[in-house]
């Protein structure tokens, strides 16, 4: 099972021994199936040979896209998506153009059977698309439609279980999950981790200017915005002449000065995020999720900092018990320039 980051359908794969399924739910009932759901539940039980689902937390709740049967190893396999794959599988003209972004994700959510999550927004969807030139006509999924406002909102969008969550970021971050390394005094490593990887990229190291322009028909004006500052005597899109950083430029129609000042930001945000990389395989629990934030410690190197969430993968088998591989990307703070 993967819990992937914001914007995606989380997946899972589960394998069944074919000879053990009850009748009622056998191989060949599912062979016969158009439509089948599964629901995934993992945890720690007080007494494991005596449980309910009650005792276990529900990791994912999702459709299944394929069913495959092995009659030699008599096994059968199903793999799917979260719920986030009955909006990406459904597509759509209508744009909702006279309703707010929070009243279109309600609307959408109960059409699938999902409740909704998140504050009521207060501008009409019409006015996104006035900006952008967003064709009226144009067919596009419903979760890309959903991943648009909530860009322009500037809210996550997620599922979890059944329930589409369409709200801002967090503002604050509860208690990180820590990885630990440390070395005795006989130089022997020791860590609460089974494998630990890490990574930094040079190139972004070195700095990332982003550029931001819009032309506003409306206001009849241009306007330009570049993060971060590089002072009056800099012109807008140059980096300064001693300087080796990266030159991005992004354009995005029909915004204001402070809406491109906002883009410049948010997209310097997500380029920078790619400088440090952390890989780890841990014993699994049911505590680390995608909206943790992950804290290495100990390695005494700059990889020693905090880190955002981007996959979760959780395997449960005979062989290999219960396991997860977490995968976490941020910038380093000394990379960020002052403004």
């Amino acid at each position: 099972m993967n819990n992937n980051s914001y914007y995606q359908a989380d997946t899972f794969r589960v394998t069944f021994a074919a000879n053990a399924l009850p009748a009622e739910t056998d191989a060949n009932w599912l062979s016969d199936q158009k439509e089948a759901f599964v629901e995934i539940f993992a945890g720690f039980p007080a007494d494991p040979q005596n449980f309910s689902e009650t005792d276990l937390d529900s990791l994912i709740y999702g459709q299944v896209d394929d069913v495959e049967y092995d009659p030699v190893a008599t096994t059968v396999t199903l793999t799917g998506r979260d719920m986030t794959a009955a909006f990406i599988d459904t597509k759509t003209s209508v744009q909702y153009q006279n309703l707010t972004s929070s009243q279109i994700a309600t609307k959408l959510a109960e059409a699938h059977g999902l409740t909704a999550s998140g504050p009521a927004t207060k501008t009409p969807a019409g006015t996104f698309y006035a900006y952008d030139h967003v064709s009226m006509t144009d067919e596009r999924s419903e979760w890309d439609l959903l991943t648009y406002l909530a860009e322009n909102e500037g809210f996550l969008c997620y599922i979890r279980g059944t329930t589409l969550h369409f709200e801002p970021r967090p503002t604050e971050q509860g208690d990180p999950y820590v990885i630990r390394w440390a070395v005795d005094e006989n130089g022997l490593p020791s860590a609460n981790v089974q494998d630990l990887n890490l990574s930094r990229s040079m190139t972004v190291a070195k700095g990332v200017t982003v550029v931001a322009r819009s032309y506003n028909t409306k206001q009849k004006q241009g306007f330009t915005a570049y993060y971060p500052s590089k002072g009056k005597t800099t012109q807008p899109g140059q980096a300064s002449p001693s300087s080796n950083r990266q030159v991005y430029t992004i354009r995005r129609g029909g915004l204001t000065q402070e809406a491109v000042t906002q883009l410049a930001q948010k997209t310097h945000r997500e380029i920078t995020q790619h400088e440090m990389k952390l890989w780890a395989r841990l014993p699994a629990d049911n505590i680390l999720t995608q909206t943790a934030m992950v804290r290495l410690e100990g390695t005494g190197t700059k990889f020693d900092q905090d880190y955002y969430v981007d996959s979760i993968t959780r395997s449960m088998s005979v062989d290999h018990g219960y396991s997860m591989t977490v995968s976490a990307k941020n910038h380093n703070p000394e990379s960020v320039p002052a403004l």
